[in-house]
């Protein structure tokens, strides 16, 4: 929800975080969704191709620090009901929104079944994301409490253990799928966010180190995936290797790029710019638009033919020009909704909804 008249606006260093975040996520979906096959160990080589597998990477380091961000932010407050029926809604109003769209211009088949799915939007078949993301905001007032009983050496504990089992251990025996799901992955994030604002209160990183760690990990990625490219194309007889193992969110490697962003941009001293945190609060709103099930095949094969761009010479400006535009127009659209109905929310549904939220808060803060 929106800060309260009378309190400090939030420093714009980690909203613009949040906005880089997203847009290497949408960078990810340009490179996955647009029909190249990146994976694919026997498709050309070609230094297009290369580049888009790099570009892909970045998603997932922009996953890891947005929910980091997320436990940062909310590791010491109750999370509000009115939050998630807000995020249900907003969820709702894009799968309906779309699904209207598609079936009116034809796109899209019309079915009862696909009707009556947009009910229920909240569902890894329609954004893992946002279902993993809204559960964690449900269970966040009871790690909250978790994370108050451990005080600070049992988490760092806590993290370290659960760092090796289910980010270490996988990258090197790239089996990710043994370990864990992204919502297990999620509330992982959130404890590593907790810690990191208590521990940033107290130390402070050269802004080096948090360099080295944002790209030295990135780096080792690029290097994996050469050889992994070199490897599939070869007769080394080591087998089929699957690089995005390496560049996965729970890989060691895109954990440490995204702490890295995370602690320069904390440090950073920006002081606070009311329109970064705007467009910052639009960023989850960008998600919802550019990944929707509906919108997202038409937009990246129909609309923007990727994969017939890949062996044009100006395909790398064309892959970050078509980023921006998606990423630019998902933000303005976002931010209309966002003005509109949050305008509504809190005229019909918060006067219900507040009560609630005082009883939530006076319950977790009871002390049995």
């Amino acid at each position: 929800m929106n800060n309260a008249p009378n309190q400090v606006p939030r420093f714009s260093n980690i909203e613009a975080s949040r906005i880089l975040a997203m847009f290497l996520i949408v960078a990810h979906h340009f490179a996955v969704h647009g029909g190249v096959p990146i994976w694919k160990g026997d498709f050309p080589m070609s230094g297009n191709y290369y580049f888009t597998q790099l570009f892909s990477t970045g998603g997932k380091i922009g996953v890891d620090l947005f929910v980091l961000i997320t436990g940062y932010f909310i590791c010491n407050k109750i999370s509000k009901l009115s939050s998630l029926v807000y995020l249900w809604i907003s969820t709702f109003f894009y799968v309906f929104l779309f699904y209207l769209v598609f079936t009116v211009v034809g796109i899209k088949e019309f079915t009862w079944s696909g009707l009556i799915s947009c009910f229920f939007p909240i569902r890894n078949d329609f954004y893992w994301f946002i279902s993993a993301y809204f559960v964690l905001i449900l269970a966040s007032p009871f790690l909250t409490l978790t994370i108050r009983s451990l005080g600070g050496k049992k988490l760092l504990a806590l993290i370290l253990v659960f760092g090796l089992i289910w980010s270490v251990i996988p990258t090197i025996t790239t089996r990710t799928e043994y370990y864990g799901s992204s919502l297990l992955w999620f509330i992982y994030l959130f404890f590593v966010g907790a810690y990191l604002r208590t521990k940033l209160e107290r130390y402070r990183f050269s802004t080096l180190k948090a360099v080295l760690l944002a790209t030295v990990p990135w780096l080792c990625v690029a290097g994996l995936i050469w050889i992994a490219d070199m490897s599939n194309r070869s007769s080394w007889n080591i087998g089929f290797v699957d690089w995005f193992t390496f560049a996965n969110m729970t890989s060691i490697f895109t954990l440490l790029s995204s702490l890295g962003l995370f602690i320069l941009f904390k440090q950073w001293r920006l002081g606070y710019f009311p329109w970064i945190n705007k467009v910052a609060a639009a960023m989850l709103g960008v998600y919802l638009i550019h990944e929707n099930p509906t919108l997202y095949p038409w937009l990246w094969k129909t609309v923007f033919n990727i994969n017939e761009h890949l062996n044009e010479p100006y395909f790398i400006p064309y892959a970050l020009g078509v980023t921006t535009v998606v990423f630019t127009i998902c933000t303005l659209i976002e931010m209309g909704r966002e003005h509109y109905m949050r305008k509504w929310f809190k005229r019909v549904l918060m006067p219900k909804l507040a009560p609630i939220d005082s009883k939530i808060q006076r319950f977790f803060d009871s002390p049995n």
